[in-house]
Formats: C-alpha cells, sequence, structure tokens
C-alpha cells in the first residue's frame, strides 16, 4: 500500500518544523516543499517565483500543509494561485495557517483572500488561526528583545492568550487526517497572560533576568527598524499591540487543542522550561 503522503510548505518555520516531525511520527511519508532540504522528510524542490516547481511539488500528496511567507515578497499575493495548483495535483486535504483577525480583515488582505481562496476549493480544509506565539520571545519577532534581559512592547497590561507552536501543530496534524476536524480552528494557549506574566515566567524558566518595559508605539516602531525589520512590519505589530493594551482586541481562551488532540495545551511554564532546556 502506497503510505499516506503529507507535503510541508514551509517546513522550516516555526509551526512546519513541527508539523513535519509530529507527521512522521504518525508513520505518515513526509515531503517538504522549499528550496533547500529542511533536514527532515523527503525534499522535493520548491520555489515561489519558480511557478514551474509548483505542481511537481504538489502531486503525489493526500494532505498539504500551507504557511503564507509573509516577508517573501509577492508570495502573500500568489498564495490564492498556489493553493489552486495544490488542488488541482490531486491534494484532497490542505490545511492553511492563517491569521488570529483574518475574519475582520478586507477580502482583498492576503490572509483573507488566501482563506476564501481555499474555501472556494473542491477539498477537505481547516484554516487555523492561532493567537500570539509563545515562541516570539525566543526565536521569532523578540528574541533579541529577551536575549536583552528587557521585552519593550507597547502592550500596556493587556491580556492575551499565547500558545505554543507545538500546539499549533499538533492542530495541524489532527486536521491533515482523514476524516480530521475541518472548517476554521481558533487556537490559544490554556490561560489569559499579561507581559509581565511572560517576563516573570521566562526569567524562571531560562534562569536569568527578564523584565517586561511597556513603551509607546513609536518608539517600539524605531526598536524594530534598528534590529533590522521593516516599518511597515512594525507598524502592524505596533497597532495590534495598541489594540491588546486598549481592550479593543479580546482574545478568548479556545479549547480546539484539548477537543483537536485530545491533551492540554502547554502553559507558559511548560513552555519556558522546555526552552531552557534546549539551551
Amino acid at each position: 500500500m502506497t503510505p499516506y503522503t503529507v507535503t510541508v510548505f514551509g517546513a522550516t518555520g516555526k509551526t512546519g518544523r513541527h508539523v513535519t516531525r509530529q507527521a512522521a511520527a504518525a508513520g505518515w511519508r513526509v515531503r517538504t516543499a522549499g528550496r533547500s532540504p529542511s533536514g527532515h522528510g523527503e525534499w522535493v524542490r520548491f520555489e515561489w517565483d519558480d511557478e514551474d516547481t509548483w505542481t511537481p511539488a504538489s502531486s503525489g500528496s493526500d494532505a498539504a500543509y500551507f504557511v503564507i511567507p509573509y516577508s517573501h515578497p509577492g508570495a502573500p499575493e500568489k498564495a490564492p494561485r498556489l493553493l489552486e495548483t495544490i488542488a488541482a495535483a490531486g491534494v484532497d486535504t490542505i490545511v492553511l495557517l492563517s491569521t488570529l483577525d483574518a475574519e475582520n480583515a478586507p477580502d482583498t488582505d492576503p490572509s483573507r483572500a488566501t482563506e476564501l481562496a481555499l474555501e472556494s476549493l473542491p477539498v477537505t480544509s481547516a484554516i487555523l488561526r492561532p493567537t500570539w506565539f509563545m515562541d516570539n520571545f525566543t526565536a521569532g519577532s523578540f528574541a533579541a528583545m529577551t536575549d536583552a534581559g528587557e521585552i519593550r512592547l507597547p502592550a500596556g497590561d493587556g491580556r492575551i492568550p499565547f500558545v505554543d507552536a507545538r500546539d499549533v501543530a499538533a492542530v495541524a496534524v489532527a486536521a491533515l487526517r482523514r476524516g480530521g476536524p475541518s472548517g476554521v480552528l481558533p487556537i490559544t494557549g490554556p490561560e489569559q497572560l499579561s507581559h509581565h506574566d511572560v517576563a516573570r515566567v521566562l526569567t524562571q524558566g531560562l534562569g536569568r533576568p527578564v523584565r517586561y518595559t511597556p513603551i509607546e508605539p513609536h518608539e517600539f516602531i524605531d526598536l524594530m527598524i534598528s534590529k533590522g525589520f521593516s516599518r511597515d512590519y512594525g507598524l502592524f505589530l505596533a497597532e495590534a499591540l495598541s489594540d491588546v493594551a486598549s481592550g479593543r482586541l479580546r482574545i478568548p481562551v479556545t479549547d480546539t487543542v484539548a477537543r483537536t488532540t485530545g491533551r492540554a495545551p502547554y502553559t507558559i511554564e511548560e513552555f519556558a522550561c522546555t526552552r531552557s532546556t534546549m539551551g
């Protein structure tokens, strides 16, 4: 029998690397689509800028995990067309990593446009809408701040149910299965946390001082630019964090992780301890 085959687009990202490992642990044949081998699974060449690679990268799979690389010029606009190619190649199930607030975005927004494109295709689909990742503090946008011992964000005392990327991947793998959950899946961690809470737990888990200092949006944007991020990205994050600070953005805790995986989501304490053991 041909093994159940899953192709992972974005296999080196925060969630994609965990999807790859968890899918392999499930006994599936895993193909990683990218410019170079990811170190896990069977590599198949894929280039966003070379559409001749799209169909070969998609063919021969039962399911696909799809992530939009927003930092790659042109990729967000091409994403709906790539989804069409994946479906046309015979893939029956597609799981899309989207964003928390995509449902409130205009139809022209890349995240929402990609969601709508997926929903229009003749495939089984799941749209993951996770909250902010715990991983951003150790391997993402705010990692340099954590390393420096001070997290400086315009989030005030707002609270967010931060989620571990491993939990997002676990929901994705559940949705990639035949008969798995489908539709829109909002994903959060187990509790609402302020950034003061996050800093306290990181201090304990990492074994070194980390504090949180609320700052003004304009100061945050300048800080992000100084770290090499674009002004547009800094502005995007500043607006979202300001909405958290003001209470305009309220993110309720969901039971999606427990309901789809059969276990509780990781706590911030478990996340911090895991990261400390990883060095």
